[in-house]
């Protein structure tokens, strides 16, 4: 191998990772030791896998990896490139020797695909379980390659160390010729070394074709290329220059020796046999363990195949059978079939899937959710009849091009990656089949017990003299007889559900199913309150709101004070997905002089406590609450920080509010300033909306003389408001993704 060419090609590579798009990230890295000679096993899905894996590998550890790759690419100057990047045509004559020859003395790390080919259609595993790979018009399993020649340097390592540690040595000169061996010195080394198969799983994601700058260039180049070299370049050109994760994880090592260790063996690996025994038919010395040896390795290798939501969101179709959904039940399904896998614990996720999954249930703008609709429909494996996805019973897996399937049939491709992944079809086989009703009780049951779980571990961590009766703080849900809506009620700052009992009982006389939200922090103490984000306000509302939308479809966003804007944010958000939306003197300014200092004040606090490592004072300031039996006394400044940053993010999503919405605002308010109001209403984005100053002189309106009121026009704005039809045609995916995107880059930008 020419080191030169290696390190040229390297230096090329890590040029063009910074010029495209996707994003390569390594996992699992530190499994691989010193004294290991590894054969890494690697699913083969595109051409560049060659290149990629080989650069990665080395920029972790530090080896230049020889790969052995189709015969096909070693013509002209290509193959002389090959060559001497140390990769071995599969058709050479000494690729076996040259192989076990380095794995023997552990020089260099080798990567073989074990599939022997590109498997373009993911598919690798039969009905029955066995594992099979499409060539050349009929179905075969997958080469044992690997197995062989794992198993063979495994074994002159054993015989060799036989003879070496001997009392007599014979035939160690002739086994180091043999082996190119120099040196005792090196017989040593080798000894130290252990074979092992390193599995490893490549998951893209996503898995798109479509027009790319590579094909553009290609087609510019070269304009007659074949149907084949197209659908190539589309599909992977699309992995290198859009936002592609490229996820290359390593299993658990196995060790070959465990293999040559069975008692069938024992003739075998006896000291004192002829080495060149083996020679004449080496394959059928280890048959028996390669067999056991190869389906290992290739469970381990999809194993680690990344989950992300297309895998779970292509098998959900597969077996929807002649089912119809609607979105929200197909996302009711996902977040279950990825809650279920997870409590699993032994599956590998992609990053956006493990740190986010829940957002798919919430309902806000999901461009992957979208993403993944439009190519169903464009493959037409789904189709769209009366708000409802159906199945095409016309659509078919049969392709009759092998080499086109990856462009085609993305969808087919999509769920055939994760069905290797144990128990992952079984899971999302049962979900997609599952009773709507039954499905709907257990995620409820999800979200209630994490809320009252989340709940009394805040009250018993942050619990003090101060903190109330924890009915005050602990969420609650009241359910009529017949449900005429669904309404998630939030509370306002350092407020907990108790402030809007009254007015969720009024509510719940009249028919509706209210949800009490606890925000994040209130209810228990205020040092709970001082350590919170508001986006995990805007977490609890959502869990209420996955609780109130599994009893009904018909939901209303409603709240007092901080927990008003925070349903009018979610009614931005959500849009069309929600009924209607109130808000009761919901902020857009603060009155108080104290308030609009704080956020300074918070920062000055985080800054000096980085300096000095202890706290300043500053953290608190007094409260006197209108309702003292509910409400904290001390407000934390980087509570009102936190106050000041949701309102922000609130006014951003008021011009998105399409459905009818409901602004009351006590035209006295001594906490809010009155002409937020007006503000709100101005911003609103629907014309269906109504705004109602009440003359009052105290903020805390829903608990005081003449509450009942404010009650009876908010439930006068409910039953005008579900006589309305606002047009909500859906988003397109690029206004779900800006939409989607803005909260994480305020969120960025508040972090710097």
């Amino acid at each position: 191998m020419s080191s030169f060419v290696f390190t040229s090609t390297k230096w090329l590579i890590k040029l063009a990772t910074k010029v495209l798009k996707s994003d390569v990230r390594v996992h699992n890295i530190d499994v691989l030791d010193e004294d290991m000679a590894i054969i890494f096993a690697v699913n083969h899905f595109t051409r560049f896998e060659t290149l990629i894996l080989p650069y990665e590998i080395n920029k972790h550890t530090g080896k230049e990896v020889w790969s052995l790759a189709a015969d096909e690419l070693f013509t002209g100057r290509i193959g002389d490139y090959m060559r001497k990047m140390g990769s071995v045509s599969t058709k050479d004559p000494d690729r076996d020797k040259v192989i076990v020859h380095a794995l023997l003395k552990g020089e260099h790390p080798w990567i073989i695909f074990p599939e022997g080919q590109m498997i373009k259609d993911k598919k690798v595993i039969e009905p029955a379980g066995m594992f099979s790979v499409f060539n050349r018009g009929e179905r075969r399993p997958p080469h044992k390659g690997i197995a062989h020649l794992a198993l063979r340097a495994e074994f002159y390592r054993y015989k060799l160390e036989c003879i070496f540690n001997s009392p007599s040595r014979t035939g160690l000169e002739e086994t180091k010729e043999r082996f190119d061996i120099e040196s005792d010195e090196e017989v040593s080394n080798i000894l130290q070394k252990r074979t092992v198969v390193v599995p490893v799983n490549i998951t893209y994601y996503p898995i798109r074709a479509r027009d790319n700058i590579i094909l553009r260039m290609a087609s510019s180049v070269a304009e007659d290329l074949s149907a084949r070299a197209l659908e190539e370049l589309s599909v992977e050109g699309t992995l290198l220059s859009d936002d592609t994760d490229i996820d290359i994880t390593l299993g658990e090592p196995i060790d070959v020796q465990e293999y040559l260790h069975e008692p069938h063996y024992a003739e075998l690996m006896a000291c004192g046999d002829d080495l060149r025994k083996l020679e004449s038919d080496p394959k059928s010395l280890f048959s028996e363990a390669a067999n056991s040896l190869m389906p290992r390795y290739m469970e381990d290798i999809y194993k680690n195949t990344r989950i992300n939501y297309d895998h779970v969101f292509a098998t959900l179709i597969r077996y929807q059978g002649t089912r119809a959904f609607t979105e929200r039940r197909y996302r009711n399904r996902i977040f279950l079939c990825i809650h279920e896998l997870m409590k699993e614990g032994h599956h590998q996720f992609h990053d956006l899937l493990r740190e986010s999954y829940k957002a798919i249930i919430y309902e806000d703008p999901s461009p992957k959710f979208r993403e993944f609709i439009k190519l169903s429909m464009d493959e037409e494996v789904l189709q769209f009849e009366d708000g409802n996805y159906k199945r095409n019973p016309e659509a078919s897996n049969d392709h009759e091009d092998f080499h086109k399937v990856r462009a085609l049939e993305t969808t087919y491709v999509i769920a055939n990656e994760a069905e290797p992944i144990e128990g992952f079809t079984d899971v999302v086989k049962k979900i997609a089949q599952a009773n709507k009703k039954e499905l709907s009780e257990h995620i409820r049951q999800i979200f209630l017990d994490e809320d009252h779980r989340q709940f009394e571990e805040d009250y018993v961590t942050y619990r003090n003299h101060e903190s109330k009766h924890m009915d005050v703080g602990r969420p609650f849900l009241l359910i009529p007889e017949r449900i005429k809506a669904g309404i998630v009620l939030v509370h306002g700052y350092m407020a907990a559900p108790k402030e809007v009992r009254k007015l969720a009982n009024y509510l719940y006389e009249r028919g509706y199913l209210v949800y009490g939200v606890r925000l994040k922090g209130h209810g228990t103490a205020p040092e709970d309150l001082a350590k919170v984000q508001w986006q995990q306000w805007y977490e609890s509302v959502n869990r209420g709101y996955v609780v109130v939308k599994s009893y009904t479809d018909t939901i209303i966003m409603g709240g007092f004070s901080t927990g008003g804007g925070l349903a009018l944010m979610a009614a931005g958000l959500k849009q069309a997905k929600i009924q209607s939306v109130f808000s009761i003197n919901a902020p857009m300014k603060l009155r108080q002089f104290k308030a609009r200092l704080a956020p300074s004040a918070a920062n000055i606090n985080s800054l000096l406590q980085k300096i000095k490592g202890t706290p300043t004072g500053w953290e608190y300031v007094q409260n006197d609450p209108e309702n003292a039996d509910i409400n904290y006394v001390r407000n934390p400044l980087s509570g009102v920080r936190e106050l000041s940053l949701v309102m922000d993010a609130m006014e951003e999503q008021l011009p998105n509010i399409v459905v009818p919405t409901f602004i009351l605002q006590a035209a006295n308010d001594p906490v809010v300033d009155p002409s937020s109001g007006m503000d709100i209403f101005e911003q609103v984005g629907t014309p269906l909306k109504e705004l109602t100053y009440m003359q009052r002189n105290n903020h805390g309106i829903i608990n005081n003389e003449g509450a009942e009121d404010v009650f009876e026009r908010v439930y006068q704005f409910l039953q005008w408001a579900k006589e309305q039809k606002p047009e909500c045609p859906p988003m397109e995916v690029d206004e779900e993704i800006r939409i989607a995107n803005m909260l994480i880059e305020r969120e960025d930008a508040e972090s710097a």
